[in-house]
C-alpha cells in the first residue's frame, strides 16, 4: 500500500465495502445449496473484509488532522488476517451492539471476540483445507456444518448492518449521494 489522499481512500473503504456485500450473498448462495463449509468461508472473509474499513477511517482521520501516517504499519494490517478481525470486531461493539450498562453483555462480547481471534482464524483453515490429525484425514466439509455456517452468515450481515449505519453517517462519498437523491426526490 502506497501513500493515498483522502479522496482515493474514501473509495477504497466504500470498494471494501462493495466486496463485503458480495462475499456475503455468495455465501448465502452456497449455504442454500447446502455448501455449508464454504459459506462459513466467505461469510467469514466477509467479517474479515470489513475490518479494513476502521483501518482505512483511521488513516483518514490521522491525515485530517495532519499527523503522519505510517504506510508500512497500515500495511501490515491491512493485510494482517488477525488485525482484520480484531478491527472489525471494535467496529462491531461500537456501532454493532446495544449497550447494555446493567450486564455488560455488550462488553462480554468484545472481549470474548478479541480473545478468540485466532481460534477464529483456525476454524477458517479448517473450513477451506483438507488436514491430517491422528493419522486421520479431516475434510471441510466434515468439520463446518449448517450451524457453524449459520452463525458465521448471521455474524457477517449483522456487521454489515453496523457498517451501512456508519457508513452513512460517515462516508462524504455516500452523504453527498443522500443529499443529491433528497434534492432529486424534491424536485420530482
Amino acid at each position: 500500500m502506497q501513500s493515498l489522499d483522502i479522496a482515493a481512500l474514501h473509495q477504497l473503504r466504500l470498494a471494501v465495502f462493495d466486496n463485503a456485500e458480495e462475499l456475503h450473498k455468495e455465501a448465502k448462495l452456497l449455504f442454500q445449496h447446502k455448501m455449508f463449509s464454504r459459506a462459513y468461508l466467505l461469510a467469514y472473509y466477509c467479517f474479515e473484509e470489513l475490518g479494513k474499513i476502521p483501518i482505512i477511517v483511521g488513516v483518514i482521520g490521522k491525515i485530517m488532522v495532519n499527523n503522519q501516517v505510517d504506510w508500512k504499519k497500515v500495511e501490515k494490517r491491512f493485510y494482517s488476517h488477525t488485525a482484520k478481525i480484531a478491527s472489525q470486531n471494535h467496529h462491531y461493539y461500537t456501532f454493532g451492539l446495544d449497550i447494555d450498562l446493567l450486564q455488560n453483555t455488550d462488553l462480554k462480547w468484545l472481549e470474548t471476540a478479541q480473545a478468540t481471534v485466532s481460534k477464529s482464524f483456525e476454524k477458517k483453515n479448517v473450513a477451506t483445507y483438507v488436514d491430517v490429525r491422528g493419522g486421520a484425514v479431516i475434510l471441510p466439509k466434515n468439520e463446518i456444518n449448517e450451524t457453524d455456517a449459520t452463525e458465521m452468515l448471521e455474524l457477517a450481515f449483522n456487521c454489515l448492518k453496523a457498517h451501512w449505519d456508519s457508513e452513512r453517517l460517515t462516508n462524504p462519498i455516500l452523504i453527498a449521494l443522500q443529499k443529491s437523491s433528497s434534492g432529486n426526490d424534491r424536485a420530482a
